[in-house]
């Protein structure tokens, strides 16, 4: 191990201390010859103490400090409750392990031994959560609920001072500080759901840090890092945060993962819940399965409102406020990028510079299509591969039955998904948005030989899959879609970009680029300013003449939005 002293970044309340040494002592009994030490770093959350938290907004309350911190190098690990980070880590961020989760469920905090069901509607309730302020409120509609801010004692002070005649907290809190005898009862999960990942301790690393990595791995708890991981997948499906009513619970029983979510107005009189079990392996696309699910069944009007009329994010956080932003990309239902730059504050304006259509298939593909039982494996990298694969699959037979002895792979949780609307689970994920990774896990997990392999691909997407997978096996590839360039652009959003009345042009695919320029001359394309959506598609700018300003390090519509907001604030 090169390090031999390692500095632990941490808010400096007493809990946020607890869980920092618990990690600096865990750490300390695997290497006992490397110096571990606390960096106390003072968050927004910390400071601002006299606003509701959900008028402030959550993104990053308690963490964004303690991250700066981090890439500046003055620490080199931050200790965090899991549930105060946001779900997508800023760029060059990433979860590093977790510790074994404590207690997941929340506490009445009482001076006199009350219990939940002594609790009536003369009772002041004080919480800082909505989720929790939404779940009181279905269990009696009249109760008292009040808003509360401050540390645990702070909390407590106020409480035995008269301010409320009981609280809600994490339950996990007060234990850790040994001041489990303000708990007077426990609600079970089935009765208030707890926040995701409510009850564990991360640690957080730069991304590019095998040292630190290899080090924390000791004390990584697998078992919470998979429930976790899918209860922020749930949670970042439905865009929410700490302070939307939104929860998830999780279970584990042998290879079987359960989780239970739920999607709430404030006054708790729309209320949607449902639960969904798989595989473990299967653990983050089955939370998001039911994310999706409980959207589409009303969650997405009642989240509409509270963001609307509760969530008030200050205006200084609205990072891209007033930017002028033109989207290359093909419109497409489901899309998420405009939507992540709105809410940053940008006016999107779409110019599609690609249009996906159906291909035309030859006499060879239909044979295909008519006899998959010849496959073992059904290879998909986008959406529109299963879309487009399914559609001519109906042109062809009529229905869209695959085989019941067909595997199916995808990149991508949208992907799957996508797939499972036409009533299929894929068989492996890939979460990583690239063919190598995709190899990567199938070859560590399935070791493939002589099988019989369908990619069902897009005209543009590249030969890595085929080149890789017929080494050993027999792969056919179909184009179940094309990518061709739009009969019609914009006149108006044309001009918008001769003149310079824009602030950024985002691409997202080298053809976006490429039919692009044909409605500018060389002159005009050398004054552009562009953002890449990665690596690939600055290359094919890069060969061209050009130079993005901005490339996302994460090949996806949130790693794009994250580049495009440190560009400006740099």
């Amino acid at each position: 191990m090169a390090k031999n002293t390692i500095r632990i970044g941490t808010r400096g309340s007493k809990l946020a201390l607890y869980q920092a040494y618990r990690v600096k002592d865990e750490l300390q009994a695997h290497y006992p010859d490397t110096e571990f030490t606390i960096e106390i770093i003072k968050t927004k959350g910390d400071k601002i103490l006299d606003v509701a938290l959900s008028r402030i907004g959550d993104k990053g309350l308690f963490t964004k400090e303690i991250e700066e911190a981090l890439f500046n190098h003055e620490i080199d690990m931050a200790v965090h409750s899991l549930k105060d980070l946001p779900t997508v880590f800023p760029e060059g961020a990433k979860l590093g392990a977790v510790l074994k989760r404590g207690e997941i469920r929340d506490a009445l905090i009482s001076t006199n031994g009350r219990k939940i069901a002594d609790l009536t509607s003369n009772d002041v309730i004080a919480t800082s959560s909505l989720r929790r302020k939404a779940q009181l409120l279905r269990i009696n509609k009249d109760f008292k609920i009040i808003e509360i801010r401050g540390n645990v004692n702070t909390r407590i002070r106020k409480m035995e001072e008269g301010y409320c005649d009981v609280m809600i907290m994490a339950a996990a809190g007060l234990q850790r500080l040994e001041m489990g005898e303000y708990i007077s009862d426990l609600f079970e999960p089935e009765v208030m759901i707890p926040a995701c990942s409510q009850g564990a301790i991360v640690i957080e690393i730069r991304e590019n840090d095998p040292v630190t990595e290899e080090i924390i791995s000791k004390i990584n708890d697998e078992k919470t890092l998979i429930a976790t991981n899918a209860e922020r997948a749930f949670l970042r499906t439905l865009e929410g945060g700490c302070q939307i009513p939104v929860g998830s619970y999780t279970r584990i029983d042998g290879d079987t993962f359960h989780i239970t979510g739920f999607i709430s107005s404030i006054d708790g009189t729309q209320y949607i819940k449902d639960s969904a079990e798989g595989n473990i392996s299967q653990a983050v696309y089955v939370s998001m399965k039911l994310a999706k699910s409980l959207h589409s069944r009303g969650g997405a009007e009642i989240l509409k409102v509270i963001r609307d009329e509760n969530i008030v994010f200050a205006q200084s956080d609205v990072s891209l406020k007033d930017k002028v932003i033109i989207s290359t990309r093909a419109i497409e239902s489901g899309d998420s990028l405009p939507d992540l730059l709105k809410a940053c504050g940008a006016k999107l304006l779409p110019l599609p510079m690609i249009e996906i259509t159906p291909s035309k298939l030859d006499n060879a593909v239909i044979d295909q299509l008519n006899h998959l039982e010849r496959f073992d494996w059904i290879f998909f990298t986008s959406k529109n591969g299963v879309i487009n694969f399914f559609r001519h699959l109906i042109d062809v037979k009529g229905n869209t039955e695959l085989p019941k002895t067909v595997y199916l792979a995808v990149i991508g949780y949208k992907t799957g998904l996508e797939l499972e609307y036409y009533g299929y689970t894929p068989t492996l994920i890939c979460d990583e948005n690239t063919s190598d990774e995709l190899l990567i896990q199938f070859y560590k997990k399935y070791q493939p030989k002589n099988l019989n392999i369908l990619l069902a691909l897009g005209n543009l997407a590249d030969n890595t899959l085929s080149d890789r997978l017929s080494a050993e096996n027999t792969v056919n590839r179909i184009n179940v879609y094309q990518t061709v360039k739009p009969a019609y652009a914009d006149p108006e959003i044309v001009e918008i970009i001769k003149n310079g009345l824009y602030d950024l042009i985002v691409f997202t695919s080298p053809s976006t680029f490429t039919n692009f320029c044909a409605y500018f001359n060389p002159d005009q394309l050398g004054k552009l300013k562009m953002a890449s959506i990665g690596t690939t598609t600055s290359n094919a700018i890069q060969k061209a003449g050009f130079e993005p300003l901005m490339t996302a390090k994460k090949s996806n519509a949130e790693g794009l939005r994250d580049a495009i907001i440190e560009y400006y604030q740099l």
